[in-house]
Parts: C-alpha cells; sequence; structure tokens
C-alpha cells in the first residue's frame, strides 16, 4: 500500500510540471542542383554501312546522286555534269545515268554486283582529256571491277590493288599532246585501268567543300594507239598516271593528272598534258 502511495504521488508530480520546450524546426530550403548532361563524343565514320546494292563507297549509285565537277587545264575551265537517273535492272542490278557538259550529254548503264561496280563508264578518262578529244570515249566492260564492294575494301582494311579492262566501241581520235599527227584509237582496242589504294587518308579542299579523310588513290589509264610517222603507222600505247580522292558514299572529290606517257616501240616520250578535276557540287538523291 505505501508503495502504490508513492508511485500515485509521482505520477500526480509529473503530469503538473509544465512541458519542456521543443526547439523550433529549421526552415529548409530546397538548393537545385542542375542536371548536367554529359555531350556525345561524335566519331564520324568514313565508312558506313551501305544500304543498297549499288550503293558503293567510291561510286555510290542512287536514283538522284548528281555531282558537278570542273576540269581545270592550260586552255581554261570546263564544267560536267553526272547524274544517277533511273533504275532499269534485267539479268543484273542496273543503274542508268547520264553525263554531259552542257553542250551535249549521253546515258549509259552502271552495273552493279552486291555492291560492287561492275561496269561505269569511262567518264573520268573523258575529264582528263576535256583539250585533246574530239568526242567522247564509247567504250565497254570486258573485265575486272570498276570499283569493289564495301566488305571488299574493309576486309583488306582500305588497302588493295586491283584491275579492269575496257574496250572501245568505234574509233576515237585523241589530239597529239607533243604535236604532229593525231593519235588514233581503233575500234575494240583495249583500255587498262589498275588502281592501288594503301590505306592512306588526307585532307581535300575543293570548292564542294572540305574532305577532312578522302581516301587517297593510284589510278592509272593506258591505251592502246596508233601513231602516225613520216615511215607509217606505229603501234604505241599512252598512259596517264593519275592521284585521285574519294569520300566515301560522296564519290570523287579530286582528280590530279600527275604525268602521262607515250610508248611506240622501244622508244617513250614524257607528254606535257595537265588536268585537275575538282567537285564543285554533290546533291544527294532520296
Amino acid at each position: 500500500m505505501k508503495n502504490t502511495m508513492v508511485i500515485f504521488i509521482v505520477l500526480i508530480l509529473t503530469a503538473c510540471a509544465p512541458s519542456a520546450s521543443l526547439p523550433p524546426t529549421p526552415s529548409l530550403t530546397a538548393t537545385l542542383i542542375p542536371t548536367v548532361t554529359p555531350t556525345p563524343t561524335l566519331t564520324p565514320s568514313p565508312t558506313p554501312v551501305p544500304n543498297g546494292p549499288c550503293d558503293n563507297p567510291l561510286v555510290p549509285m542512287v536514283i538522284g546522286n548528281e555531282w558537278r565537277y570542273l576540269v581545270t587545264t592550260p586552255n581554261g575551265e570546263k564544267l560536267y555534269n553526272l547524274k544517277a537517273v533511273d533504275r532499269q535492272d534485267s539479268r543484273n542490278i542496273v543503274m542508268l545515268v547520264e553525263f554531259g557538259d552542257g553542250e551535249g550529254s549521253v546515258q549509259e548503264q552502271v552495273v552493279c554486283i552486291d555492291g560492287a561496280i561492275d561496269n561505269f563508264p569511262l567518264f573520268m578518262m573523258d575529264m582528263l582529256f576535256t583539250d585533246y578529244l574530239n568526242k567522247l570515249f564509247n567504250t565497254y566492260h570486258d573485265h575486272g571491277y570498276y570499283a569493289p564492294a564495301h566488305q571488299t575494301f574493309a576486309d583488306n582494311d582500305w588497302m588493295l590493288n586491283w584491275e579492269a579492262e575496257y574496250l572501245t566501241e568505234d574509233v576515237a581520235y585523241i589530239k597529239n599532246p607533243i604535236g604532229g599527227s593525231d593519235l588514233t584509237v581503233l575500234e575494240s582496242s583495249p583500255i587498262f585501268l589498275s588502281f592501288e589504294m594503301d590505306g592512306t587518308r588526307e585532307p581535300v579542299t575543293v570548292p564542294a567543300g572540305e574532305f577532312s579523310q578522302a581516301i587517297k588513290v593510284s589510278h592509272t589509264f593506258s591505251l592502246t594507239v596508233t601513231v602516225t610517222l613520216p615511215t607509217g603507222g606505229a603501234g604505241g600505247h599512252l598512259t596517264l598516271f593519275t592521284t585521285q580522292w574519294y569520300e566515301p558514299y560522296v564519290g570523287l572529290v579530286r582528280t590530279e593528272l600527275e604525268s602521262a606517257s607515250l610508248r611506240t616501240g622501244t622508244q617513250e616520250f614524257s607528254v606535257p598534258m595537265q588536268s585537275i578535276v575538282e567537285l564543285i557540287e554533290f546533291t544527294p538523291g532520296k
């Protein structure tokens, strides 16, 4: 009974004691921490994945693709236009291209095989011979790819040599660069093409823009010609040595004619030819 009374008195005293003051709750002000979004590192790919059977990295044959070139020689300048205008498949995948110089144009077929360009007209040779041809070359493809497929380049780390051969369909005449009678290219004469790519990429600036990693290709044309001499006609070979630069999936952006030579029998002459081809505008197709 005595213990119960003590507990009762303690409870009464506790109830009557003033309550302890609690410290005020501090006012919190939210501080906004800006979210930093890391800027992605963009690495442009010089070799995007092809998206069509004719979409070659060196010669992209997409309907509507159009290239305008300026050819500069010691005699002046001349404009050329090349456009992929249609697709006309038969047994092969065939693209129709149109090539002209403002005074006239021709339409030719381009044959594609699994991303490789099997047959492409020798328009580049026409442009290099601007000062010397009486008309565009009329040729047909005999063998060898004009441009291998993307996968072939990738498998070889973009270091590759390849060749192609064409034949003339009719007679052509080339103004002799070293004077004298014209050089005659007879019907069914062979034209040999060789390409060498060692993986070099270089910055190239042309009227169409700057290309920081253009692919460098050494390209040679060799034509069988007939030279008229005082003793009669003699067979020979006219060879053009060029350096070309390509922007993958844009195409050719620049060509420089480095040198030329004419060989007849055991004699070889340096030919004073000069020509530069530059891309001034590229319009992609759809």
